[in-house]
């Protein structure tokens, strides 16, 4: 058929066919072909990664195949990763299968972790007209194919659900390769033995979650591709917001304390560093997200060009001020090198709205559907130990695009 195909890949498991439009030459085809038919040999979701190896040769722009690995199955509560899988999966580099393959019980955190991002944004979004959708019908192409606003936050959370999954099974004992993070080093804390100590003093104990491992190995994992491409812009933006998600992650560990006494009294207390709930976290970047930087390359390095808001028309272009992407400033922003596309453009028809329905339905109206649905309520404790309700009835509206 020439060089054009329609590359069509059917799923077993769910009785359908994924089909994508795409160019390819036949050893390229014969290639996914053999990866696909020994994905069926391996333990792997294939419903969602037939769809994302589709999406990997539909659109020759590379973006970051680590992100298959979110489909493998790590439902086994004992069990590493495979590393058939580490050999298999399309696009990862000679560096990141060889620490796969060197590394699975770590990997599977890791993973759990790159799954846990992806379901935050899902939720985080889930009132606006994006909704955290990695592969848009009707616009194209995937949202990450293109350097937008949207991709800058799924590269940040992504890095950031690595580190903050790895962080927590260390802290946990669950990786043989680490154990509780660094004991804080400061002068808010004092010594056990002091006989002045008010209220609020504590000691540093406990096990710290290991943010520092998290962001170790997260970031010569994750990065590991656009680092062999650090000269071109996208790969520098995507590398600038894994490093924004994972500094932000750093600096938002809180303290956690717990007292030691005799019938409840706080004789002594112990604190240690924890993360925030994942969240909580992905709220905090999303107020990033909002207010990401527009930049522009120039000589192989990313600008941010902000000018002065005060009254100068007519004279602005002479006060504009240029950031580079790198500097202080931009330390914790995320950056993002093209407009967003069109998102009103797919097709949003039964897509649930809530209350957010004029700007996801992008003003093709909704429906909405009332029910009535039984829940618990009126619950109280019973000694010992149990928790009785009632079961009451209740009218709930739901809106939908039309």
């Amino acid at each position: 058929l020439q060089n054009t195909a329609r590359a069509g890949i059917f799923d077993s498991a769910h009785r359908r066919a994924v089909i994508c439009p795409v160019r390819i030459r036949r050893p390229q085809n014969s290639f996914y072909s053999f990866v696909i038919i020994n994905l069926y040999k391996m333990h792997i979701n294939t419903s969602g990664l037939l769809a994302l190896i589709c999406l990997h040769v539909c659109f020759p722009t590379p973006v970051n195949s680590w992100w298959l690995l979110s489909k493998a199955d790590t439902s086994s509560p004992n069990s590493a990763i495979s590393p058939i899988l580490c050999k298999n999966v399309p696009g990862l580099t000679p560096q990141q299968k060889r620490m796969c393959h060197e590394n699975p019980n770590v990997i599977k955190y890791l993973i759990s972790g790159l799954r846990s991002a992806l379901h935050t944004c899902e939720y985080t979004f889930q009132r606006e007209a994006w909704n955290c959708t990695l592969t848009l019908p009707g616009v194209g192409t995937s949202p990450l194919q293109i350097a937008s606003r949207e991709s800058a936050y799924v590269y940040a959370i992504s890095a950031a659900g690595v580190s903050h999954s790895l962080a927590r099974a260390c802290s946990k004992g669950l990786i043989d390769d680490c154990g509780c993070g660094e004991t804080p080093q400061g002068s808010d804390s004092v010594s056990i033995s002091s006989s002045t100590r008010s209220p609020s003093d504590f000691v540093w104990a406990g096990c710290s979650d290991n943010v520092k491992f998290g962001n170790s190995f997260g970031r010569k994992f994750v990065d590991q591709y656009d680092r062999q491409h650090a000269t071109e812009p996208r790969s520098q933006m995507n590398l600038h917001n894994n490093r924004v998600g994972r500094r932000l992650l750093a600096n938002a560990m809180n303290r956690e304390c717990k007292c030691h006494g005799v019938s409840g009294s706080c004789v002594t207390k112990t604190c240690w560093k924890v993360m925030p709930k994942f969240d909580e976290f992905a709220a905090r970047l999303h107020e990033k997200y909002q207010l990401a930087k527009l930049v522009t390359n120039n000589d192989q390095k990313l600008f941010v060009r902000s000018t002065p808001s005060a009254g100068l028309s007519g004279r602005t272009e002479r006060y504009v001020k240029t950031l580079e992407a790198s500097s202080k400033q931009m330390r914790n922003e995320l950056i993002y090198l093209d407009a967003s596309p069109n998102y009103c453009a797919i097709d949003v028809k039964d897509r649930e709205c809530g209350e957010n329905c004029q700007n996801i339905c992008c003003g093709r109206g909704w429906r909405t559907t009332r029910e009535i649905v039984d829940e618990p309520c009126h619950c109280q404790f019973v000694w010992c130990c149990e928790v009785k309700c009632k079961t009451c009835k209740k009218l709930v509206e739901r809106n939908f695009c039309l």
